[in-house]
């Protein structure tokens, strides 16, 4: 199904059309008295049918991309030994030649640099810069600020959609371990492998402002892929499984993918994972529980359990985070609501923790 966008250019005369596969909102509506009401209820219909919604009138300047992507292209035309120089330790930060989705059997054919926030604040860990291109780390460092003002517009959205106290939501990802990922899908991948394998994200909420190709699928209810096409300029916005956890699955967080078109070119994108702070809480909310039936379906859990069964299931987790997320007694309560990971279920007896 497509969603028709229409620019209105006169209140009775010319209409020019854009054919959207997923909803589109104006950030300015929801600023204004007059036309909010109108922003959350499509809000509510594209978080709830779809999981993904474009979002235009950001006010992110379209240089700061251009500048970015620009930056990106130079980092990683490099020699891989090079690249592979700029990785942390624990894989958090800098380079990564790569990674398999969750439950994906092919592997994923990209390369990527992780950026946190640069004060240090509540950091997963310490950033990692190159020191060629020589504006690559002022470039990124610039855009990671953008995302981070952006969020904060999607968390009062969410917050009123969530019929919370005002500023409940951006109290918790204002200072989250937000972590912007700068992608390379290089050009004409192996039969065997995919730019980006089937898979919904662990966050909050993701924001990815234009790419510089297509490629992007949504799995729609039907069991159809579907290509995600926004007007020039929009956001992308999609809702991450600790959205869905908090309610209680009355938010889709929708499996996604990223495939290449097979016109024989490279693509860039950045993608930025709005999480929470680690303590808190994703308790289905009552008002959630009420609205899907009266039974919790979604475990009362935290973020950081909730992220530590993630990384356990994609092989990423150390023996010290397994440690925490047995002792934390969260395999209790995801198996209470029967989503406790068979494969990181697998992973920790294989790394000889003892489960009841």
């Amino acid at each position: 199904m497509k969603f028709l966008t229409s620019i209105f250019l006169s209140a009775c005369s010319i209409v020019i059309a854009f054919d959207s596969t997923i909803p589109v909102l104006h950030l300015p509506d929801y600023t204004n008295e007059e036309t909010r009401s109108n922003f959350i209820q499509k809000l509510e219909t594209a978080a709830s049918e779809v999981g993904f919604f474009a979002l235009t009138g950001t006010g992110v300047d379209p240089a700061l991309l251009d500048e970015s992507y620009d930056q990106l292209v130079a980092f990683f035309s490099q020699d891989f030994d090079q690249k592979i120089a700029l990785k942390s330790k624990d894989g958090q930060r800098g380079y990564i030649p790569g990674e398999s989705a969750k439950g994906e059997t092919r592997i994923d054919f990209k390369e990527f640099y992780h950026i946190g926030r640069e004060d240090g604040t509540n950091a997963w860990a310490e950033n990692v810069w190159p020191e060629y291109p020589t504006n690559f780390k002022p470039a990124m460092i610039q855009l990671y600020e953008a995302m981070d003002t952006c969020k904060l517009a999607i968390g009062n959205m969410l917050t009123d959609l969530c019929h919370l106290p005002s500023g409940a939501i951006n109290e918790m990802i204002g200072q989250g371990d937000c972590l912007m990922r700068a992608i390379h899908y290089p050009e004409n991948p192996p039969a065997d492998a995919i730019w980006a394998g089937a898979h919904t994200d662990i966050d909050f909420f993701t924001i990815l402002p234009r790419s510089t190709a297509r490629g992007l699928q949504v799995l729609n209810k039907d069991g159809e892929w579907i290509d995600v096409i926004v007007p020039d300029g929009a956001f992308i916005i999609n809702c991450g499984d600790m959205l869905e956890n908090i309610s209680n699955g009355y938010f889709r967080s929708s499996i996604h993918r990223v495939v290449d078109s097979g016109a024989g070119t490279g693509r860039y994108s950045v993608v930025f994972f709005v999480h929470p702070r680690s303590p808190d809480r994703l308790d289905p909310l009552p008002y959630f529980v009420e609205k899907t039936g009266g039974i919790r379906k979604y475990a009362n859990v935290t973020r950081m359990e909730l992220l530590a069964e993630r990384l356990i299931d994609l092989g990423l987790a150390s023996k010290g985070l397994m440690e925490f997320f047995v002792n934390s007694g969260a395999v209790e309560k995801l198996r209470e609501v029967g989503r406790f990971s068979p494969k990181a279920e697998e992973a920790l007896k294989k790394a000889g923790f003892e489960l009841k």
